[in-house]
C-alpha cells in the first residue's frame, strides 16, 4: 500500500472520529453541580491541627452561617469534643 493511501485513509478516519465525538458532545444537556440538596445545607473538611498529631474537623453549617470545630479529647482518644463555634456574619460583617 501506498503511503500517500494510507495517510488518506488516516486522516479521513479521525475527520468520521472527530465528527462523532463533536456530535455527543454539542448533544449532551448541561450539567450544574449543586443542584440539588445538599444534605442539610453542611459541609466539613478536616485538616492537620499545628503541632498535633491528630486532625481537627470543621463543619459548616450553611442554614446559620456558623463554623463548628471538633477534635479529640486526647491525641489517642476516641471522644470528640466540640472546641468552638464562630458565627460566620458576624466575623464577615455581613
Amino acid at each position: 500500500m501506498n503511503k500517500r493511501i494510507a495517510i488518506t485513509i488516516l486522516v479521513g478516519a479521525n475527520v468520521v472520529l472527530l465528527s462523532l465525538l463533536l456530535t455527543s458532545v454539542i448533544g449532551l444537556p448541561p450539567a450544574y453541580g449543586q443542584v440539588g440538596g445538599r444534605g442539610g445545607g453542611w459541609v466539613s473538611v478536616s485538616a492537620k491541627a499545628a503541632g498535633q498529631s491528630y486532625d481537627v474537623l470543621f463543619a459548616l453549617d450553611s442554614a446559620s452561617r456558623k463554623l463548628h470545630v471538633f477534635h479529640p479529647e486526647s491525641a489517642q482518644g476516641k471522644k470528640i469534643v466540640h472546641a468552638d463555634v464562630r458565627d460566620l456574619a458576624v466575623d464577615f460583617g455581613r
